[in-house]
């Protein structure tokens, strides 16, 4: 079924912002569904991959060429916000108007960790001040996996929201996890970023990058 996408207002604003991520068992939303901020997948040969942007046209999956992805299953220890790192990813089929990215979840730790099942909850603010943001979740690329994440690998979450003119802008995205903050990087954000009203919707987090990325 097709995820609907609801409507709220908020835009970005000024240098590094920050994404908010509270993790929820699959079982706990359903598909589609809109949360203010809540806390199938295809096998992948590396990081970075490419998929088929609107129009087409094959370009590639920008992540950072270190990133190690995660692994499927798990039962350890959850990860607590102290132990991860976030960083936001523009994807390159992005449109003055429209913005993709992937959120990229890491473990900064020197001991593996786990992540729930399901999706990240967002939130908008600056300096570990953060609102939750209300979200559209889709089963994108499917559902929800327990995630495993060993030090120094990685997480992914494919999200899209409307960025036109005339909407506000917000101080940052920030990650919620466990009830805390996690502050998210956004390598090359340039200035204020339109987040138009209640656009934000947000795929499952995955143990690969592959086939998370929202394409239109």
């Amino acid at each position: 079924m097709k995820p609907r996408t609801v409507r709220m207002s908020v835009t970005l604003v000024g240098g590094a912002a920050a994404v908010a991520v509270a993790l929820t068992g699959c079982g706990d939303t359903k598909a589609g569904s809109k949360t203010s901020g809540s806390s199938g997948l295809t096998p992948s040969a590396g990081a970075s991959t490419g998929t088929a942007a609107p129009g087409g046209k094959t370009v590639p999956e920008t992540v950072p060429s270190h990133v190690k992805e995660g692994e499927r299953g798990g039962s350890g220890a959850r990860c607590s916000q102290a132990e991860l790192g976030a960083e936001l990813q523009r994807q390159p089929w992005s449109k003055q108007g429209h913005e993709f990215a992937t959120l990229i979840l890491t473990n900064r730790a020197s001991k593996p960790c786990t992540l729930a099942a399901g999706w990240a909850g967002f939130g908008k603010g600056r300096n570990g001040r953060f609102e939750d943001l209300r979200t559209t979740r889709a089963k994108m690329p499917g559902e929800g996996v327990t995630i495993t994440l060993k030090p120094g690998t990685s997480a992914f979450e494919g999200v899209k929201y409307d960025a036109t003119a005339g909407c506000p802008s917000i101080g940052g995205f920030g990650v919620k996890l466990h009830g805390g903050w996690i502050d998210v990087r956004t390598p090359g954000q340039r200035g204020p970023v339109v987040l138009c009203p209640d656009s934000f919707t947000a795929g499952t987090i995955q143990p690969v990058m592959n086939g998370v990325n929202f394409q239109h």
